[in-house]
């Protein structure tokens, strides 16, 4: 059986999910010569120096750091977190595959999952393209969508992203790892596509008098915000005393929102009915 030899780029924990399957699946016709990820950064208030999740689970199956990129097949990027310089994409013998978990040209960018959630969609999927040097421009190799359920958070649609897309490389691998020049491209329409930003803890701020009137009209917008940015940075707003309030639990019951959990900064997370009682009028 020809073996595809691969360089995996990436980063977060569910890219490190994405890699375990891949390198756990003895049947797929690919070997996993190395990683590419982000360096170590320092973490919680004690800044502990801390390697990214792809690199423990590199570290987990001892997979090189960094190989040689001219000793690869291909090189398979899943939210690696940088723009590549366009010189390294023609460095593996095939160049680089990007797995996208959006229906590309939609949601191009760094928080791909987020947006639709966000904007309520109902539909989303993932994209395989094959790199160029523009961002998430690249001609589509394979794309599949996904329904998003009503109330699907982000963490659970990640997770169901991560599996169509170790389900949609097995396929292509096993057509393609004997013949890679075979692989089909289509250009994306460019004309659609639409951006997404990177995620910052102030995307879940919300002024208190709004998350009031929010609450009050069971704003199915702040259900599908909580959806969204669930659970980082999730949805918060600041109290009278300036001490930050966050809401950790929704549920959408009969067209309406029910809150569940809050946590109170300095606090353990609470029941909302036992917050309300404790601290009236708050919201």
């Amino acid at each position: 059986m020809v073996k595809l030899k691969i360089v995996y780029f990436g980063t977060p924990d569910f890219s490190a999910e994405l890699l375990r399957k891949l390198v756990e699946d003895k049947n797929l016709p690919i070997e996993i010569i190395g990683v590419v990820t982000q360096p170590d950064k320092k973490v919680g208030r004690k800044q502990i120096l801390t390697p990214s999740p792809v690199k423990k689970v590199a570290g987990e199956y001892k997979l090189a750091l960094n190989p040689d990129l001219k000793s690869a097949d291909l090189a398979l990027l899943f939210a690696y977190g940088e723009i590549l310089p366009s010189e390294m994409l023609t460095l593996p013998r095939y160049g680089f595959w990007n797995v996208h978990p959006s229906l590309l040209p939609l949601y191009r960018g760094s928080s791909p999952v987020a947006t639709p959630l966000l904007n309520g969609d109902i539909e989303t999927g993932v994209t395989i393209i094959k790199m160029d040097n523009l961002l998430d421009h690249g001609p589509i190799i394979s794309q599949k969508k996904s329904y998003i359920f009503p109330l699907q958070r982000r963490d659970q649609l990640t997770e169901r992203l991560v599996e169509t897309s170790f389900e949609m490389l097995g396929e292509l691998f096993g057509k393609y790892a004997g013949n890679m020049d075979a692989v089909e491209l289509r250009e994306q329409d460019h004309s659609k596509a639409t951006f997404t930003k990177k995620l910052t803890k102030q995307d879940g701020n919300i002024d208190i008098r709004n998350l009031k009137l929010e609450i009050r009209n069971s704003s199915k917008k702040l259900f599908n915000l909580f959806r969204g940015l669930y659970p980082w940075p999730g949805i918060w707003t600041l109290l009278p005393d300036k001490k930050r309030l966050k809401i950790t639990k929704i549920h959408w019951e009969d067209e309406k929102i029910v809150i569940k959990k809050i946590q109170l900064e300095g606090k353990n997370e609470m029941d909302y009915v036992t917050f309300c009682r404790a601290y009236p009028n708050v919201l």
